[in-house]
């Protein structure tokens, strides 16, 4: 059964990808958005540089949505690596190292 926030994650990620697609004339792939924390951090920051639309409001619920999943791991610590990438999808693009 999919809880409330796995189904609000898969609303917010379908109309990501048709507001891309009507945005830039580019969707994404759904389902990487979901499992892959730096290709949705990449999204996140495209839906961030678009101005006129509502992505950057889809890319902010989003990471509301997302947020609580990833630091709400097992004591292993496995989740720690997805919570420090979806806390990497918050911050602004110039706030991040650039080798």
């Amino acid at each position: 059964m999919i809880d409330s926030s796995t189904n609000r994650r898969l609303q917010l990620a379908t109309r990501i990808h048709y507001a891309l697609l009507r945005e830039i004339g580019q969707g994404i792939d759904v389902g990487s958005l979901l499992k892959h924390p730096l290709y949705a951090r990449d999204v996140l920051l495209v839906c961030d540089a678009c101005t006129g639309h509502d992505l950057r409001r889809l890319a902010t619920a989003f990471r509301g949505v997302s947020m609580p999943e990833a630091t709400s791991g097992d004591a292993s610590g496995s989740s720690s690596s997805q919570a420090w990438s979806s806390s990497l999808a918050s911050l602004p693009p110039d706030s991040v190292p650039v080798e």
